[in-house]
C-alpha cells in the first residue's frame, strides 16, 4: 500500500526532531552518593535447573564466590547477572536474589525456569527478503516448507545439535552442532555446521531496485554447499571473538551465466573457495531479542579466498553499533548503525549483498540495493503502552509452557541510509543517494521471544505504507 505524502518540510523537522533529542537524550547522566561498603559473596545456590549444569548457569551469570561489589553496586550486578542467563535462551525466566549473612556477606540464590529443549520445528516461509516483499505479490509457489528437529541444551550444557530438511521454493539440508561453552571454564567453544541448498529460480541481477528472476529447467538452476568451523572465545561472559573457516563451492545451469556474465567472475559456472573471518561481539543489553537499555558492538573481517583457489578474492568489514537507554516513566530510546564496505571494486555478484536482506532502511523494504558500501542509521523513541505481564494458563500443567507474558510498545522511528554502487548504479536510482523515512510503529512481544512489529512509514520518495516484521527494529 503507498501514498503519496505530499509535506517533505514535515519529514525534514521529524529528522531534525529525533537526531536532536537522541544527542540530549544519551548525554544526560544522574549524580548520586554511594555506598562504598564491601559485599562479598559467601555461597551461590541454584534452583529449577533440572536439566542444565550448575556450571552453565554461574558461567552465564559472570559471579562467582568469594567475588566482591560495592554495596550500593550489588543490586545492578545482580539484574546484570539475570540479563546474561537470561540471554542465554536456555530459560523462560531469571531471579536472583541476595540473602546477608552479615554486613559483608551474602549467599545469592538463582532461581530459573527451564525451557523447552527439544523441538521437532515446522518450516513454514516465504522465500523473499522479507515478508512485505512477498505479500506485494503473494506468490505461494514462494513458499519453503520441512522441518528442523534441534535438541537445546542438549547434555545440559547449553549445547545445540540439530538437523534441517527443506523443500519447496529453495531446498536445503543442514546438520549443525553448537557447543558455546565447552571448555571446563566455559571460556571456549566450537561450531560446526554443513549444508547443502538448490535452487531452482534464483536473482542474476537487479534493476530498477528490483530483483530480476531466472528460472531453470532442470530444478537446480543454482546449487551450493559448505563446510563451516568456528572457534570461539569468551571473555567476562559478554564480550567474544570467533573465527570461522569455511569452504563454499557454487554452481550453476550456463544460462544464468549468459544472463549475466559477471554473476560468479570470468563467464565461469562454478567457483569453490575457502573463507576466514573473525567476529568480534560484545553484547550489554538487558534482553537481546527486545532491549530496552544497554548497548551493542560487533565487527566482522571476512576474507573470501586465500590464495588455495583463484575463483574469488575479497575482503570485507561490517560493523554494527547499538544504543539503548530509558529517558523516563514509560518512555525508552534507541539508535543503530550498521555499516558494510568491500575493498575490492569488482564483486561476482553472487558475493553483493546491500540493503533490503539483513539490513534496510524502514520504508523501503520492498527495494532491494547491491552496492560495494553501505551504511544505514536507525533511532526509535518508544512508549511503553501495556508493561510487560505474566500470566499461568492454568490448563496446561508443564511449567515450561504454562507461563505466558506480553507487553506492546508504541513508538517513532527515523532511518536514514546510503548504498554506494560503482557497477549497476545507473540501473538503481536508488543507489548512490541519500535514503531517509520516518514513522509509527506499534511492537508486540511475547511467547518465547517472539515480537510483531506493525509499522507505518513515509520515505524520503513521499511513498508510504504499511509493513509487518518478526524483528527488533533495532
Amino acid at each position: 500500500m503507498r501514498i503519496k505524502c505530499k509535506s517533505a518540510k514535515l519529514i525534514t523537522r521529524f529528522y531534525q526532531l529525533g537526531i536532536s533529542a537522541f544527542f540530549l537524550l544519551f548525554s544526560i547522566s544522574g549524580i548520586s552518593q554511594t555506598d562504598t561498603t564491601e559485599i562479598q559473596i559467601a555461597k551461590i545456590s541454584i534452583n529449577g535447573n533440572f536439566k542444565t549444569q550448575e556450571r552453565i548457569v554461574l558461567i552465564a551469570s559472570g559471579i562467582s564466590v568469594a567475588d566482591s561489589y560495592q554495596k550500593d553496586q550489588l543490586d545492578a550486578k545482580l539484574k546484570e547477572a539475570e540479563n546474561n542467563i537470561q540471554n542465554t535462551d536456555l530459560f523462560n525466566s531469571v531471579a536472583i536474589s541476595s540473602l546477608p549473612l552479615n554486613d559483608s556477606l551474602t549467599e545469592l540464590i538463582i532461581t530459573v525456569a527451564e525451557r523447552w529443549y527439544l523441538w521437532p520445528l515446522p518450516i513454514f516461509e516465504n522465500a523473499d527478503p522479507n515478508f512485505n516483499t512477498w505479500w506485494e505479490n503473494k506468490d505461494f509457489s514462494r513458499i519453503n516448507y520441512g522441518m528442523i528437529l534441534m535438541k537445546q541444551n542438549f547434555r545440559g550444557r547449553g549445547e545445540e545439535l540439530g538437523g534441517l530438511i527443506q523443500l519447496g521454493y529453495s531446498k536445503r539440508f543442514a546438520l549443525l552442532y553448537d557447543a558455546p561453552y565447552a571448555s571446563p571454564k566455559g571460556k571456549s567453544g566450537v561450531k560446526v555446521y554443513a549444508g547443502y541448498d538448490q535452487q531452482n529460480q534464483i536473482t542474476v541481477s537487479t534493476q530498477d531496485n528490483k530483483r530480476i528472476f531466472h528460472t531453470g529447467t532442470n530444478g537446480n538452476t543454482r546449487e551450493q554447499w559448505q563446510v563451516k568451523l568456528g572457534f570461539l572465545q569468551r571473555h567476562k561472559v559478554i564480550t567474544t571473538h570467533t573465527l570461522w573457516a569455511a569452504y563454499k563451492n557454487y554452481k550453476v545451469d550456463k544460462e544464468v551465466i549468459v544472463a549475466n556474465p559477471d554473476y560468479f567472475a570470468d563467464s565461469t559456472s562454478q567457483i569453490g573457495f575457502f573463507e576466514l573471518s573473525y567476529l568480534f561481539k560484545h553484547d550489554k543489553r538487558d534482553y537481546k531479542h527486545y532491549p530496552l537499555n544497554g548497548y551493542y558492538l560487533d565487527a566482522m573481517l571476512t576474507q573470501s579466498g586465500i590464495g588455495i583457489t583463484k575463483d574469488v578474492a575479497l575482503s570485507t568489514l561490517e560493523v554494527t553499533a547499538k544504543k539503548f537507554g530509558h529517558i523516563k516513566g514509560r518512555f525508552y530510546a534507541a539508535i543503530g548503525g550498521f555499516g558494510k564496505t568491500t575493498l575490492q571494486k569488482d564483486i561476482p555478484y553472487v558475493l553483493q549483498k546491500g540493503l533490503g536482506y539483513d539490513h534496510y532502511v524502514r520504508g523501503y523494504e520492498y527495494y532491494v540495493l547491491d552496492g560495494n558500501h553501505y551504511g544505514v542509521l536507525k533511532s526509535n523513541i518508544k512508549y511503553e503502552l501495556i508493561k510487560k505481564k505474566t500470566h499461568l494458563i492454568p490448563f496446561i500443567k508443564n511449567s515450561k509452557f504454562n507461563k505466558f507474558y506480553y507487553a506492546t510498545y508504541l513508538n517513532i522511528f527515523t532511518d536514514f541510509g546510503y548504498v554506494q554502487n560503482n557497477f549497476s548504479g545507473a540501473e538503481n536510482s536508488l543507489s548512490n543517494q541519500w535514503l531517509a523515512s520516518f514513522g509509527l510503529g506499534l511492537d508486540f512481544l511475547t511467547y518465547y521471544d517472539t515480537v510483531i512489529r506493525l509499522e507505518f512509514s513515509v520515505n524520503k520518495q513521499r511513498e508510504s505504507g504499511f509493513f509487518l516484521h518478526f524483528t527488533q527494529p533495532i
